[in-house]
């Protein structure tokens, strides 16, 4: 994964913000310095103490605008400058006033050993921490003093100094590497999350084709099968059934290819749109009488009140199948077909004799008013093919209206 534009962990920005504390107390210590300089006492070599200042300003202030990554010349020319300074300290106050007056080197020094810390760990800081505590003694020995004839307490006190570096150093280095480790385990983790989510999607989406083979193309293969048996078992032919069974092995196809190149599903509903595969999924689950299966090229989307009617026209259907048929199973599909959709209702039960006015002069308004009635009022056609002993096929087909931003782009 490319790093560009990634959002830093709580690791990574905790290591950010000690870099920037880092700096900040470079300042204050620098300005502290200045402060020393102006009011702690006379001094021996003040130019030799401003120009030290001045460099140290410069330093830092490139530090603070080039925020150059902590490479080996810049740690070793950071910590040189320190060290630097501490032996500068020594030569610019008067002689032999360690102890008597503040340290003119202030907490600056500190910066390189902590510096140290964050950027090679607790042995890096540790080993710039003892090379301050040997420039201190330095800086201690060009001030005048004898270490060898001072008492203990100046020994311990020096002794402390550089136990200051050693241990600033370290402790920074510990964090440092604790923040460290932390950011690659979190970054470890996030990526681990990513790729199983897409692992779950693509099972998700292999999932979802298959139910949608099963429960459409199988069926009606398994129905293909079941008649062609039938039909070679029957002697000769009649062509309309061929072609039946040629029409149906056709449509399969064109679901398939639907399948296979639609786009992802969207991931929020249309607004004022509902599904038609989703009404017709939820009438088949709640059908009691026999086995009703679904199958849909995608979500199909539909202004809602035209699957309102669309679900109504199919429940109709479905009681006809349960009370006249005497199926064994219903298979639902549909799809998108020239600008409008195409919903199929199919029974392997005893069919019978389609004859719409038969049908209505019997009383009998279930298949031709609430089903082709609303499939009428949508703008649509049906269609009927069934014969005593083959079965019944509706096919419904209803004109797909324009959405609101369709008319907006004609």
């Amino acid at each position: 994964m490319s790093d560009a534009g990634r959002i830093p962990s709580e690791a990574e920005r905790g290591q950010a913000v000690l870099s920037l504390g880092i700096l900040a107390f470079r300042w204050v210590s620098l300005a502290w310095m200045v402060v020393l300089a102006l009011t702690a006492g006379e001094l021996r070599r003040p130019a030799l103490a401003w120009a030290t200042i001045a460099a140290l300003a410069a330093w830092t202030g490139w530090l603070t605008v080039a925020r150059p990554p902590p490479a080996w010349p810049v740690l070793a020319a950071d910590l040189a400058l320190a060290a630097a300074v501490n032996l500068v300290a020594g030569l610019v106050m008067p002689a032999a006033t360690v102890g008597e007056r503040p340290w003119f080197a202030a907490g600056y020094p500190v910066a390189a050993a902590v510096t140290w810390g964050a950027a090679r760990g607790v042995g890096g800081g540790v080993a710039a921490g003892l090379v301050l505590g040997a420039s201190l003694v330095a800086g201690q020995l060009a001030n005048g003093i004898d270490l060898a004839a001072e008492e203990p307490a100046v020994l311990l006190d020096l002794a402390g100094g550089t136990l200051n570096f050693v241990l600033a150093g370290g402790a920074v280095g510990l964090v440092a590497r604790l923040l460290e480790r932390s950011a690659g385990q979190l970054r470890q983790a996030t990526e681990e999350t990513i790729r199983a989510r897409e692992r779950a999607a693509r099972l998700a989406e292999r999932e979802s084709l298959a139910r949608q083979i099963h429960d459409s193309v199988l069926q009606a293969l398994a129905l293909v099968h079941k008649r062609g048996r039938e039909l070679a078992g029957a002697g000769p032919v009649p062509a309309d059934q061929v072609a039946g069974l040629a029409e149906m092995a056709a449509g399969q196809e064109r679901a398939l290819r639907s399948l296979i190149l639609r786009e992802p599903a969207a991931a929020e509903t249309p607004a004022g749109a509902a599904s038609l595969r989703a009404a017709l999924e939820a009438l088949a689950g709640a059908e009691p009488s026999l086995p009703v299966t679904v199958g849909a090229t995608g979500a199909l989307w539909l202004p809602a009140g035209h699957v309102e009617e669309l679900a109504a026209a199919v429940r109709q259907a479905l009681d006809n199948v349960v009370e006249h048929a005497g199926a064994s199973r219903v298979a639902l599909f549909a799809e998108e077909d020239g600008g409008g959709v195409v919903l199929t209702v199919r029974d392997d039960g005893r069919g019978f004799a389609y004859d719409e006015r038969r049908l209505l002069a019997e009383g009998k308004i279930g298949l031709a008013k609430s089903v082709k009635g609303r499939v009428e009022q949508l703008g649509g056609t049906m269609r009927v093919a069934s014969r005593p002993g083959a079965g019944t096929e509706i096919e419904l087909r209803v004109p797909i209206p324009p959405t609101a931003e369709d008319e907006r782009d004609s």
